[in-house]
């Protein structure tokens, strides 16, 4: 998905100062640029598709939604379809604190195991 991402809003267009929305990303792309094997690529994407996180289409902009239509297709043009939440970004309010965590150190360390609880007690440190 980083990928996807790099390659569409990595980059600007000088002519209209918009980012580019897809992008024609070979299978070898991905191997070169992730170092996973071409069975991988090709899994996280169908993965990625079947969350919507991604969207495929082929080069004649038609939207694909399986791996079958996708190695049908000469070239693939990907796309992400992450976008802000206006919310998050035009929000101005404060943040709410709403709790604080107090870690207080102690001499008994406990530890769950297999075996059960394990409690260590650590000796005290003698000033020299």
């Amino acid at each position: 998905m980083l990928v996807i991402i790099r390659q569409t809003y990595g980059w600007k267009d000088k002519s209209t100062g918009g980012y580019k929305r897809w992008d024609w990303i070979s299978q070898r792309f991905f191997v070169r640029k992730t170092g996973l094997s071409a069975r991988a690529v090709s899994t996280a994407i169908s993965k990625l598709m079947y969350k919507r996180l991604i969207l495929v289409k082929n080069e004649k902009d038609r939207l694909l939604f399986h791996e079958i239509e996708r190695q049908r297709a000469s070239k693939l043009y990907f796309s992400c379809t992450l976008k802000p939440r206006t919310s998050e970004v035009t929000s101005r309010k404060p943040v709410k604190k709403v709790h604080t965590t107090i870690i207080k150190h102690t001499n008994t360390y406990s530890e769950d195991s297999s075996q059960g609880l394990k409690h260590i007690q650590f000796s005290k440190h003698k000033k020299p």
